[in-house]
């Protein structure tokens, strides 16, 4: 911890973390729903064919779009505080 963060306060490496992992999650998701002919060779190669679910998907899509605006949150909690 430096001495800005106080005990309460997530480490600045979560917030970057969290981003990344929302982006990368939410590209994949709508990159599968909307062109599944690009993924569904691996995704199917991987034993992982039924995420090409359109349900499956959109939830998974606003899933990560949660993980990024959360890690979002923390970044400029950091960042403001």
């Amino acid at each position: 911890m430096d001495g800005k963060t106080h005990s309460h306060e997530a480490p600045s490496w979560v917030g970057r973390t969290l981003m990344a992992v929302g982006i990368s999650g939410a590209a994949f998701a709508a990159l599968c729903c909307f062109a599944p002919f690009m993924v569904a060779g691996p995704v199917t190669a991987l034993g992982l064919g039924f995420i090409l679910n359109d349900a499956l998907l959109m939830g998974l899509l606003v899933l990560f779009i949660g993980v990024a605006v959360l890690g979002y949150y923390f970044v400029r909690r950091q960042k403001c505080a």
